[in-house]
């Protein structure tokens, strides 16, 4: 079993085009366990190493239907060409909430090796994801356990593979994530009975999981472009996925020249040019204030945890919108400024094609005559990024 798993590694990470799926076998009435019935292909079966017993074990199978919520997040989380990766991924509720976490598993190249794959765990964060723990070497099936640590699951995985022992290690939440490296963790004890869930139970082999869909798109910066923006020595922010068509149109730098009191300021414009349709990203060093919105959206971020996006008529109502308004274009759109945490600054924003037409294009009506939706913007902010 061991010498399997290895080769379904090599052959998920290399792409070589065989299967191996004659090699395992079903579950076995001995392991008391019940099989999902929602596809046809193998199951995958967890080894029997130091007599480690699995009771009353439900195996699932990946589910089947794109989300674009989790390949925004896996986008996030990767970096580099990703052309290549598929995903696999199970909903699971491990801490009691009443919301399902996502366990994502991840095959390509770049994200396979003799060990295993990269498993990603994902927590729910407002209309979307954010990362909760990265993890390497991971094989598949993925137990969560009946038994919790801390309020959450804890999570079994078989390691073997590069040299390691063939064990079964328990991953236990330590108040804020699970550790990333499975060989790491502690061993199970030999006889141990576990109760659970397997997940991703699909057997890896080349072609298995859903191919991120085609990358809406993220617009380059030159290099002279990026020269400039770094050489405001600040953190600089932009993001990695936006709606398709769009290009960088326009980069506004300006530098904190001797006694600067706000400064450094930068603002990048995107621009779809058949829509005429416009947004941007800036930061500024200070002189900020409150924006009084018509209406509010809590976007949970990456780089700035929690903001607030506004747009409507600026009366302060700050009333929540409908489902209708946050997919259409809204008037006015923008958040309110955004720090890092820990940091007092710069801010950042993200605008909408008002306030572009405004700030970048002297209040012209010929330039940037139509908007993205809050929807769209709300994945931009999550989409964004330090730039290295």
């Amino acid at each position: 079993m061991q010498m399997q798993r290895v080769l379904l590694s090599l052959t998920a990470a290399l792409g070589i085009g065989f299967s191996l799926n004659s090699w395992f076998q079903a579950p076995t009435a001995a392991q008391s366990s019940k099989v999902a019935q929602n596809s046809e292909s193998p199951l995958e079966t967890l080894p029997n190493v130091d007599n480690i017993r699995f009771r009353a074990l439900t195996y699932q199978r990946s589910q089947t239907q794109s989300n674009s919520a989790i390949e925004a997040a896996i986008r996030r989380e990767l970096s580099g060409d990703v052309a290549d990766v598929r995903y696999l991924y199970n909903s699971i509720d491990l801490d009691g909430d009443g919301r399902d976490e996502k366990i994502v598993y991840l095959v390509s190249q770049s994200t396979c090796g003799t060990g295993g794959c990269t498993m990603l765990i994902l927590k729910p964060a407002g209309n979307g994801y954010s990362l909760l723990s990265r993890h390497t070497i991971v094989n598949s099936p993925i137990v969560v356990s009946n038994t919790r640590t801390k309020g959450w699951r804890d999570i079994i995985l078989f390691v073997a593979g590069g040299g390691i022992q063939p064990s079964y290690r328990s991953l236990k939440f330590n108040g804020s994530t699970y550790p990333s490296n499975p060989s790491s963790a502690p061993k199970l004890a030999p006889s141990t009975i576990v109760t659970g869930t397997a997940l991703i139970s699909d057997q890896i082999r080349p072609g298995v999981g859903i191919p991120l869909t085609a990358q809406t798109g993220t617009p380059q910066l030159t290099p002279q472009q990026q020269a400039s923006l770094k050489s405001l020595k600040i953190a600089i922010a932009v993001p990695s996925s936006v709606p398709a068509g769009y290009t960088v149109s326009k980069v506004d730098v300006k530098p904190c020249e001797g006694r600067c009191r706000f400064g450094p300021d930068y603002g990048i414009v995107y621009r779809h040019a058949q829509q005429d349709k416009c947004f941007a990203i800036e930061a500024t060093g200070g002189g900020v204030g409150g924006v009084p919105g018509g209406y509010e959206f809590p976007v949970e971020t990456q780089l700035f945890g929690r903001v607030s996006l506004l747009f409507g008529e600026q009366t302060g109502d700050f009333k929540t919108p409908s489902a209708q308004q946050l997919s259409t274009p809204q008037p006015n759109l923008l958040n309110d400024w955004a720090t890092a945490p820990g940091s007092t600054s710069p801010f950042y924003r993200i605008l909408g094609a008002d306030f572009v037409r405004r700030t970048y294009y002297g209040g012209k009506t010929n330039q940037c005559r139509n908007t993205i939706t809050p929807n769209e913007a709300a994945e931009i902010l999550r989409s964004l990024s330090w730039l290295k």
